[in-house]
């Protein structure tokens, strides 16, 4: 074999330089591969940040009280009301059969007269309201028609609980169950007040409205009505 084929066939190395090959760039998606857990951490830290500030800014909220409920107000108790017991009044006049008699309570004086046997044939009912209410001691005297007697007679109607008649009402009593009317315009207090129903104030109270011009004047007097006047009228008089 000759130098010029050996030489020939003999393999050419390699040049260093051409067996240096370079290394390729970084690509987009290596970079978001490193930037993303980045972007991830920082928000994280954020959040956080946020959560605490959040939460100093906004300390909790006081615990609930729990209230007793309010103690309900007391019941308002009435108290019984005591049942009145019966009545005793004594019954005098023209009656059938005069004396005490014991009636319910609310009793009026017609009950009174009842109990008493009614009305004798002389008795002047006009001078006594039976309809007046009576109370436990009272007395109820009916006088009678025209009876004329030396000793002053017990006032007309109901009585029990009025002053002690004086020396001059029972003089005027006595000229009244004689027949004498007592003028309105002129009598005196003593004896307005032996006056069925009239007591010390209304007759004060018929001397400061004088002058009557009739006995019906008498309705604007306080305190006397039209059964008052309708007991009064044949007992009084007004002069012209």
């Amino acid at each position: 074999m000759s130098l010029s084929s050996s030489t020939s066939q003999r393999p050419t190395p390699a040049h260093p330089a051409d067996s240096f090959q370079p290394e390729p760039a970084n690509t987009p998606v290596q970079w978001q591969a490193v930037l993303l857990p980045y972007l991830l951490g920082l928000l994280t830290a954020f959040t956080l940040a946020g959560a605490g500030f959040f939460l100093l800014r906004h300390p909790e909220p006081p615990p609930i009280q729990l209230m007793a409920p309010p103690t309900p107000a007391p019941t308002l108790t009435i108290a019984p009301t005591p049942t009145p017991g019966p009545i005793v009044v004594y019954v005098s006049g023209a009656v059938v059969t005069p004396g005490t008699f014991v009636l319910a309570p609310g009793a009026r004086i017609a009950d009174a007269i009842t109990a008493a046997g009614g009305l004798r044939a002389d008795a002047d009912g006009a001078l006594v309201n039976q309809a007046e209410h009576l109370f436990d001691g009272a007395q109820v005297h009916v006088p009678g028609a025209g009876v004329v007697g030396s000793a002053p007679a017990p006032i007309a109607g109901l009585s029990g609980l009025l002053p002690t008649p004086t020396p001059e009402s029972r003089t005027a009593a006595v000229e009244l169950a004689a027949g004498d009317l007592i003028e309105l315009n002129t009598a005196t207090q003593a004896e307005l007040e032996t006056l069925p129903g009239i007591g010390a104030s209304k007759a004060q109270a018929i001397i400061a409205d004088r002058p009557y011009a009739t006995v019906d004047d008498l309705e604007r007097v306080p305190g006397i009505g039209p059964a008052t006047i309708t007991r009064l009228r044949p007992l009084v008089t007004v002069q012209p």
